[in-house]
This record gives structure tokens, sequence and C-alpha cells, in this order.
């Protein structure tokens, strides 16, 4: 929530940042000037008078008003609802809306004074009675002691000193998952803890050592597909690369279910330590207090800023860490969300005890390239537009990386079989291998030598955190 008008009377200049899709809700007592700042904000077929025809206090929204705000999110488009939504029935009202077509709701509260309303009020050619504004203005008073329990994804409060001084900005946003970058990109699939398989890929790839992190010398960005720990041997020097990578501008993250178990761990969430999260947390507690803080804390804010897909390429290449649908690309909720996490799951699990998943890229349409990984398959095969990039190296398969956008398949094998657990399944067989994944690279088994030699038992402490190593390759931190 961002807010102005602090107590001093002092007025701070406010920006107020608008998805470009989605829905906007007005709230205000009538004569607070909703209105003008729509009209002078948006475009005439964006605002929707969702009040008109309702109470004379505002309590009710008129039928004809929701079914022309349901159009236009159904149309992915920006919906604004002017209208008083001081009644916490009709903000409910309106944020299911925007919750049914899975877009970001904004709620901006104009808070001009009572006797601003009521003066603007008396010079309207239909004016209130003073009641109803003096009514309208308590409700306002509720609101703002409340906001706090408002679940609106963004509330901007505009008071009497910023309403008058019109210290504020308005823009347009993009979603958090629409992002600016173009490429090219390394895309990598789960990694799960192969620090030494990540590192040998990406120096294939043609990175080298930059400070903590690695870079590419031609600009190319390394795209991380999430489940970056659990399971492999070098758990907390993945985290501490991938995070250097991303805070240089290297690299681009999008989480995994694994690194939201993580993630819920590290803020004190009770989980259970299995699949293979209990190997992370041995290397993490075998940390000095210290370290483990600052590994926490990095981890934490990569995790917390991650979208949970990412939308590249002015909308060419779409990544998620378990895929997505063609009708989820370009919204956003929890379910999505999910999706994006663990797949399309059906609820069952197999004799083993994992998830059962239907095959959502059979059915996927999309004229985006959608690259993920998630369940690991024996090979990285283009089908119907989609690439399934997780080639199970915890396991014993290969770490891949999918080149963007010259659609090559680069991969190295696995130094072992950390976990022996036989899950890598061949992978449907309903598509032909076709388009830019038929220029497929993989690594000769015998660049797993050109790895960086197994660390010693004190490995732990080769590498103090935040620091830049001089070492060409810094050695894994922590035993699994």
């Amino acid at each position: 929530m961002q807010a102005s008008g602090p107590v001093s009377g002092e007025v701070r200049p406010i920006r107020i940042d608008i998805p470009h899709k989605g829905l906007v809700v007005l709230a205000g007592p009538a004569g607070s000037g909703k209105s003008t700042f729509a009209a002078r904000h948006f475009a005439p077929e964006e605002i929707i008078a969702a009040d008109a025809g309702g109470s004379e206090d505002g309590a009710a929204m008129a039928g004809e008003a929701v079914q022309r705000l349901e159009e236009r999110l159904a149309r992915g488009r920006l919906a604004v609802a002017d209208a008083n939504a001081l009644a916490q029935a009709v903000r409910r009202q309106l944020l299911a809306l925007a919750r049914r077509h899975e877009l970001p709701a904004t709620l901006i509260v104009l808070a001009a004074s009572v006797e601003t309303c009521l003066e603007r009020n008396a010079g309207r050619p239909r004016p209130l009675p003073s009641r109803v504004i003096r009514r309208q203005a308590r409700q306002l008073a509720r609101l703002l002691e409340h906001l706090d329990d408002e679940p609106f994804d963004h509330i901007y409060v505009l008071r009497e000193p910023v309403l008058r001084s019109g210290e504020y900005a308005v823009r347009r946003v993009p979603l958090p998952v629409e992002r600016p970058e173009t490429g090219p990109f390394d895309i990598i699939g789960d990694v799960h803890g192969c620090f030494l398989e990540l590192v040998t890929l990406l120096e294939r790839l043609g990175y080298r050592w930059r400070g903590d992190g690695m870079a590419h010398p031609a600009g190319r960005q390394a795209v991380f597909l999430g489940d970056l720990t659990d399971r492999g041997p070098y758990n907390v020097s993945t985290l501490l690369l991938v995070t250097a990578m991303v805070r240089a501008g290297t690299a681009l993250y999008v989480p995994g279910n694994h690194c939201r178990k993580l993630y819920r761990w590290f803020v004190g969430h009770r989980v259970q330590l299995q699949h293979g999260l209990q190997r992370t947390v041995r290397e993490l507690e075998a940390l000095p207090a210290a370290e483990r803080r600052a590994v926490a804390l990095q981890f934490c804010r990569l995790f917390e800023e991650a979208p949970p897909y990412m939308i590249l390429d002015e909308g060419r290449l779409v990544v998620a860490h378990a895929g997505i649908k063609e009708d989820m690309i370009g919204r956003m909720s929890r379910r999505i969300t999910s999706f994006c996490l663990y797949g399309d799951t059906t609820g069952q699990r197999t004799p083993e005890g994992f998830p059962v998943r239907r095959d959502w890229a059979r059915h996927y349409r999309g004229p985006a390239l959608v690259v993920y990984g998630h369940t690991p398959v024996a090979e990285a095969v283009l089908r119907w537009n989609t690439i399934n990039i997780d080639q199970g190296c915890v396991f014993g398969g290969r770490l891949t990386a999918f080149r963007y956008p010259e659609g090559e398949v680069v991969q190295v094998p696995a130094l072992a079989a950390y976990d022996p657990r036989p899950a890598i399944g061949p992978g449907p067989s309903d598509a032909p291998r076709a388009g830019r994944a038929d220029t497929a690279v993989q690594a000769a088994p015998e660049a797993a030598a050109e790895a960086p030699p197994p660390p010693r038992a004190a490995a732990p402490a080769a590498v103090p955190t935040g620091e830049a190593n001089p070492a060409p390759c810094p050695a894994p931190l922590g035993q699994g």
C-alpha cells in the first residue's frame, strides 16, 4: 500500500502504478473527485460508472455496470470502476470480478475532507442530501482505519493535501510476469544442487566467472527454471551462484516447488524435511550462523521478487517451472501460480507417493514457445511449441540448457546419480521432434572431466558470503 499526507501536513509526491490490464476501483465519497480523476488519467472506454443506477449512497452496483466491467476483464483489458465503493460488500463484489478473470485489482482511495465533498456536492445540478455525504465520510474513515485488511493487490490513498496540490503521478506498468528482456537466453532446467554440472554447463555455453557469479561476454542471459536445491550435493553453492547472477543482471529466475518449500523453511513454517530438502538443510546448518543468515537473506529476497512465470521477447517466449496453459499467459492468480509450481496435478498419487499430473502440453496450441521443467524426462523434445528441459541430472541424467532463439539443446551428463530414485520417464511421444529443437548439441561424456574437482571436507569456509572469490571456480559450500 502507498499513502500520502503525513501527520505534519507535508505533501509527499506519490507515484501510482497501474497495471495495463486488470481492475481499478476508485473509492471515495460523492464530491471527492473520482470522476475528475478518472477522466484525467483513463480513456473513456476504460471508465465504467459502477454505481450508476444503484442506491443513493452507492451501496449497490448496477447490473449493466457489472456486465461492462466483466466484458473488459474477460478480454484482458483495463477496467476502471468509478464508484464510491465505501461499502465493503461493493468492494468485495468488484474484487471478485478481478479474481474471476485472474487479473490484478488496484484500489485508489480519494480521501477528500467532508467539507470539500459537501461544498462540491452543493454545486451539483442534482445534489445528494448532506446526510448521505456525511454517512459516506464515516464509511471512508472506517475504510482508512482497516485498510490493511483490504485484499486488493495494490492500494493507494490520496489525501486532501495531495488532491489539492496534484502532487501525484499515474503511470501504466506491465504485469510482473511481463519482462522487457528479449534475449538471447540460455534457459537451464532443474539444477537440484548439481553445482559442478551447472558450472560445467555454463562454461560450455561461454559464461565466465565474474566476481561471485558468471557472465557471458556477449551479453547472453541465463534463465533458471527453479528447483535450484534439494537431492544434489552442493545446494548452498548453487543458491549463491544463481542469486549472484540474478543480482548482477546476468540471469533471470522463476521459482519451482522446491524453492517454495525451502523459502517456507527459511521463514519459519513447519515443513517436512523430505524429498531432498533434508540435504539442503544439513548443508545450511553446517554453516556458521552469520553465513547461514546471509544465505537465507539472499535467497528469500530472490524468491520474493520472482514472478511465477515470465513472458519474454515481446511475448514470443514463456518460461515457467512446471509449464503453463495458453489461457493463463498474461494473467496472474493463485491458481496460475500453483500451476506454474506444481503442474496440472490431479490430486491423486502414484504407488510411490508422487503426484499424478496431466499432460497439459499435449493440448497447448499457443503462439509463444513455452520452456519448462519439473518432471524429468529422458529427452528434451519440442512438442506443440513446448519443450521440457528437465532431464533429471540429479538422478544420473543430464543438465540441460535450451538456447533461445537458436533452439539448440546443450547438455552435460551428471557426475553421479545423487538420488538413485528411477524417476526419469521416457517422455511423451505424441508429437514428432521438429523445429528449433532439432539442432540439439549434447556435451560429450568426457566433458564431465572438465568440471572442478570435488571439494575437500573443509569446503564450507571456502566461499565467504558476499565476497568476490578470486579463484576461477568457487569450491562448493557444504557437504550433502
